[in-house]
């Protein structure tokens, strides 16, 4: 059994392993390899059962980069590992984004209002196909999502690999979302069949939805590319180059963040694309 200053570094040495996990990538498995222990070892070490060699203690401190005195007394170098603390940089902007929205409550709000949105402009088909666009992408992502967070995220050990999966996904689907946008009167003939003239007019909202949507591809790829720069050590690149890009975590962290405000501003411009339209057809009429 651990004495109670033991048993402190073990609770220290459990948060720096899920530090790792997030900024690294690595499983627990991976920890293991490069400690020459087994998992079982690992969890008898952190649950108290057994006490830490010395030789594992110099390897776990290796392999944070830090000294082990560090880990021994929680020095201040041990700080910017612990997974609560990576998260407390950032704008002013996204820590109010982070206190308003929680990923669950801003997709479901942003799901009504594309709904209520659709429905809303049923007398356009113009602005209901183009929002219609957007409605299909979201429930798209909505679905993957799901699918990797019961499926693929348990049995992938390795941040590194979901985080390829996840970014991916996001990618193609915002390149899919330009794809529709770029081809939405085709898109649109094929379903109204052609019987609506008005899907072959201009709307104004149509070149900013664009540039947005070019931005959220954007974020989706430099969070791609970030995941890569960060692990490169896992790709056989020598550790002590790839280790410089170690505090690369920007994008990982405010993902959900950076998306959210063209997120919002593309429902915002859907809306007042259709009051513009709306309001001009009765002009012209």
């Amino acid at each position: 059994m651990q004495t109670p200053e033991e048993y402190e570094v073990s609770q220290r040495i459990g948060l720096l392993i899920k530090g790792l996990k997030h900024k690294r990538g690595m499983s627990r498995e991976d920890i293991c390899c490069h400690l020459g222990i087994g998992m079982r070892t690992l969890d008898n070490y952190l649950n108290g059962v057994s006490s830490f060699k010395l030789g594992t203690l110099m390897k776990f401190a290796d392999l944070c980069k830090v000294k082990l005195a560090d880990i021994l007394d929680d020095t201040e170098a041990l700080s910017r590992l612990y997974p609560d603390n990576m998260k407390d940089k950032g704008s002013i902007l996204t820590l109010i984004l982070g206190s308003a929205f929680g990923v669950v409550i801003f997709e479901s709000t942003l799901f009504i209002l594309l709904l209520v949105l659709f429905f809303y402009s049923y007398k356009d088909k113009n602005s209901q196909l183009l929002t219609l666009c957007f409605a299909i992408v979201f429930v798209l992502s909505s679905i993957a999502m799901f699918v990797l967070q019961t499926v693929i995220f348990p049995a992938v050990e390795s941040y590194f690999i979901e985080n390829i999966y996840a970014f991916s996904i996001q990618l193609s689907l915002s390149l899919f979302l330009l794809f529709l946008l770029k081809h939405r009167m085709t898109i649109a003939v094929i379903l109204t069949r052609g019987r609506s003239p008005t899907v072959f007019e201009k709307n104004h909202a149509e070149g900013p939805l664009y540039l947005l949507v070019i931005l959220l591809a954007l974020v989706d790829f430099f969070a791609l590319m970030e995941n890569f720069l960060r692990n490169l050590d896992r790709m056989g690149v020598n550790e002590e180059s790839a280790k410089v890009f170690w505090e690369v975590t920007f994008f990982y962290d405010y993902f959900a963040y950076l998306k959210a405000v063209p997120m919002l501003l593309c429902v915002l411009l859907l809306y007042v694309g259709l009051v513009v339209r709306t309001k001009r057809q009765p002009i012209q009429n």
